[in-house]
């Protein structure tokens, strides 16, 4: 038995025991993502059953009540919750690997355009200022649905985190062999230490300044996943009071 022995053996003794504090602090850190997962879809899913049985019954017991802007409410609550659904069945199937892309190649200005169709709503009744800045004409070889499902869920982060300005920009800009796109908005920022967790599931942020939303909160995290199946760069670049710019690469 040599001295060095009872070194070697306390290091590996104080190593392991490193080893599994860090082990329990990261079961009990998913450990408690798991349960504010559970507790926060109980709540998106319990919201728009509350408006649509509430709304529901109001208009049975109270026959004048069945308007056309009452029924629009259970309408809009009801694709609200199908939304959600159709979130967690997206996580679901990302995190067992059974979401296969089905990639083409399409010019990315006009699909850009195409998007933001669907925004003119917010500039009408909500005052919203769009910019749109598009580089040259340029082919992309991606899954087109998935991709207008990332893109959508950062233009609608930007409407829903962008505070009172009200003023979002989206670009396109071509970089050597790659191709960015990016959704800027002006509203709080996130704060430096929660910037590595926006796309977990369910992490919220200060919502102080968020708009009243049909978004299911796990937006982010199906982001992630869809762009990394792409093989894609992406991140968020983001200053308190000065707000935030989300973007994505593909080549």
């Amino acid at each position: 038995y040599h001295p060095t022995d009872r070194h070697d053996t306390y290091a590996e003794a104080v190593e392991l025991d490193s080893t599994l504090a860090r082990a329990a602090q990261n079961i009990h850190k998913a450990d408690k993502a798991q349960r504010d997962l559970i507790s926060n879809v109980s709540h998106d899913l319990r919201t728009p059953l509350t408006m649509i049985s509430g709304y529901g019954e109001m208009m049975i017991d109270l026959p004048e009540e069945k308007t056309d802007e009452n029924l629009q409410v259970i309408v809009d609550e009801a694709k609200r919750l199908n939304n959600l659904v159709n979130d967690l069945l997206d996580l679901s199937r990302l995190q067992e690997n059974r979401i296969e892309l089905k990639k083409e190649h399409f010019e990315i200005n006009a699909f850009i355009c195409e998007q933001m169709k669907k925004y003119e709503v917010y500039r009408v009744q909500d005052g919203f200022q769009f910019e749109v800045h598009l580089d040259d004409p340029a082919e992309v070889f991606a899954d087109r649905i998935r991709l207008a499902q990332v893109f959508n869920n950062f233009v609608i982060n930007a409407i829903n985190y962008g505070g009172e300005a009200k003023h979002i920009i989206i670009t396109q800009q071509r970089k050597e062999q790659v191709i960015r796109i990016s959704i800027q908005d002006f509203g709080p920022g996130i704060a430096e230490k929660d910037i590595d967790n926006i796309w977990d599931r369910y992490y919220k942020v200060d919502q102080q300044h968020v708009r009243s939303s049909s978004g299911s909160g796990i937006g982010l995290a199906i982001c992630r996943q869809l762009l990394e199946l792409h093989g894609a760069e992406y991140g968020v670049d983001s200053r308190l009071q000065q707000g935030s710019t989300f973007w994505f690469e593909l080549p």
